[in-house]
């Protein structure tokens, strides 16, 4: 055999013993089976940590939520509603949370970044409804100049659409600039929109009780349509600030 063959087939120990074909497709295959092993143990734990995050997050967004609610005069609530709104909007953030710490996606879905505008919008408005000094909103609009002249036209429902329109499309838009400023690319406002309209929904209804199943459908129907249109320029007021 010549120098150059023999050379080729010394270990890297410098002994002279050479390795086989065999030998040597072994100890690839077991390198590869260890890196994919500690690779899945390490997802494995991340993937743990980040569920107790959101489950902590969450949690503790139904603390805050709960207390919030507790300046909500329930007089004409049965008992069980805080309970009841407080553990639906716990679920609602848990999940979300969930989504956006795991990063969930698939090509046509953007679950992760949806569900971040959506929570952003959530905070921006309990923030808006720790500060109303009413804590019957639809009631405090409807007292406006504004929320007044509407009501006097088309009654409660028509108040109550242009509430949620208005409302929505302030959280919408903010929560899209700020809530979109880690991703790039392109995003629907659909998915957001609709994610942001299932966290507020649990407000809604308990806003509305007490009017009428109307009322609550308007607000709903202004909502989504306020959501959608202040995402919508949230997301290109993004894009533009990222092309400069």
């Amino acid at each position: 055999m010549s120098p150059s063959l023999q050379g080729k087939g010394r270990t890297s120990d410098g002994t002279g013993s050479e390795s086989s074909p065999p030998e040597l497709g072994e100890r690839v295959r077991s390198g590869i089976i260890a890196a994919v092993e500690r690779d899945v143990e390490l997802r494995g734990a991340r993937t743990a940590r980040l569920l107790a995050a959101a489950g902590a997050i969450g949690v503790l967004g139904a603390v805050g939520i709960t207390l919030m609610l507790v300046d909500h005069p329930f007089g004409h609530h049965p008992h069980w509603h805080a309970i009841v709104f407080a553990a639906v909007w716990a679920g609602l953030l848990v999940v979300s949370l969930a989504l956006v710490f795991l990063q969930v996606r698939t090509p046509a879905l953007p679950l992760a970044r949806s569900a971040a505008i959506g929570i952003v919008g959530l905070g921006l408005a309990g923030i808006c409804s720790a500060l109303c000094p009413d804590q019957h909103f639809l009631h405090w609009w409807s007292a406006t100049a504004a929320g007044s002249r509407l009501t006097a036209v088309g009654g409660l429902g028509l108040s109550a659409v242009s509430f949620g329109l208005v409302t929505s499309l302030a959280f919408g838009a903010a929560a899209a600039f700020l809530g979109s400023g880690r991703w790039r690319g392109p995003i629907h406002p659909a998915l957001p929109a609709a994610m942001l309209l299932t966290l507020l929904s649990p407000g809604v209804a308990l806003q509305s009780f007490d009017t009428s199943w109307a009322v609550f459908g308007s607000w709903l129907l202004g909502s989504g349509a306020g959501a959608y249109a202040g995402i919508a320029s949230g997301i290109r007021a993004r894009e533009l600030l990222n092309r400069s």
